[in-house]
């Protein structure tokens, strides 16, 4: 079950439940981080239908949220009924939301949607035509500026693949570690922009530059520990190493071990399997990743979609761990390459909006 599909769904159920026109009924991207009980998905819908639907509904409880949620519970439940829909579990809780628990099939159909990253997070194929923006870093002078250039050229790719038009192609063939700043390849390092772009890379430095919030941050800000929002040939902090206290880094290393796991599954040396607990929150952030792309878009804040991949990475590595080291006693599943399949789509793409690149070798 993709987020785009379950929340058609659910608009379907709010429309044969209230008698609402298709158009009258608010898009709300349904959520992992917002689902309850141990359900795989909620939808916030029922609030957002209470002004609309509130003379629809008998007194004293006339526009309780409650209520609306409870009929839009039953409403779906009648369609599972008549085969329209497959949750194995629909419940409403006492917020007002609609909780989802989805099959073992429509679990799988979400990482076979997500292996194909650009059309998971923005519900189609990439094939139009044009160029992705990037601009030159080193061509900027301040670090300051470099910031802005990287993040400009963020804001421009998000708003270019979820745009009327349809995208250039992604991201094709192999990726390599090597960067053309650390390896000398580039015109001499003379601003301060471009001796930066030395010290820590480009990757490295589109992620730093994408990482935080504010527009105009104080030059001795961090993002975290060893992780200055400005980092400089002086002072660049872990975005230089090569190891998991740089988020580059470890997101494109993520990636990287994905894809190789996907031909060590093709050549039988590295059967992977893992307990569905730690497959879980890989599976969670997979669904959240279109509503994440979709704010970090509207808000045009490229930090949104940053810290979405690092959690999206720091999920597999607990994934990864659970499968290689059998860290706990709960019984494993059946080997899959499905999960490492999905999230190399997902964080292929993401790097990809950002400007960066994603790795294909270890």
């Amino acid at each position: 079950m993709t987020p785009r599909r379950m929340e058609a769904a659910v608009r379907e159920a709010a429309v044969r439940a209230f008698g609402l026109p298709a158009d009258a009924v608010p898009f709300v991207w349904p959520r992992n981080d917002h689902a309850d009980g141990g359900a795989d998905a909620a939808t916030a819908l029922p609030p957002r239908l209470v002004a609309a639907v509130a003379d629809r509904l008998p007194p004293p409880r006339g526009g309780h949220r409650g209520e609306v949620a409870a009929r839009l519970a039953r409403q779906l439940s009648d369609m599972r009924d008549e085969g329209r829909v497959d949750f194995a579990r629909v419940r409403a809780d006492g917020r007002g939301f609609l909780n989802l628990t989805f099959t073992d099939q429509q679990r799988e159909a979400l990482l076979e949607e997500a292996a194909d990253g650009p059309r998971h997070l923005t519900g189609r194929a990439w094939g139009g035509e044009g160029e992705w923006p990037l601009t030159a870093l080193h061509e900027a002078g301040p670090v300051a500026q470099a910031r802005r250039y990287a993040r400009a050229d963020a804001r421009a790719r998000i708003a270019l693949a979820l745009g009327a038009k349809a995208p250039p192609p992604g991201p094709e063939g192999e990726s390599f570690w090597r960067d053309p700043y650390r390896d000398g390849e580039r015109p001499e390092l003379l601003t301060p922009a471009a001796r930066a772009l030395g010290a820590v890379g480009e990757d490295s430095a589109r992620v730093a530059f994408c990482r935080s919030a504010p527009e105009h941050p104080r030059d001795s800000e961090t993002t975290g520990r060893g992780l200055p929002v400005l980092p400089s040939a002086e002072n660049p902090g872990a975005w230089a190493r090569l190891t998991e206290a740089n988020p580059a880094f470890h997101m494109r290393y993520v990636h990287a071990h994905a894809v190789s796991v996907l031909r060590w599954a093709e050549e039988g040396a590295f059967p992977h399997a893992a307990c569905p607990a730690h497959a879980a929150p890989a599976l969670g952030l997979l669904f959240d990743g279109p509503s994440a792309l979709d704010t970090a878009a509207r808000r045009e804040e490229p930090h949104i979609l940053v810290r979405y991949l690092e959690a999206l990475a720091s999920a597999y590595d607990e994934w990864r761990t659970c499968a290689e080291w059998r860290t706990c006693s709960a019984a494993a599943s059946a080997t899959s390459a499905a999960l490492p399949a999905a999230v190399a789509g997902v964080l292929r793409t993401g790097l990809f909006l950002l400007g960066v690149s994603a790795p294909t070798r270890l």
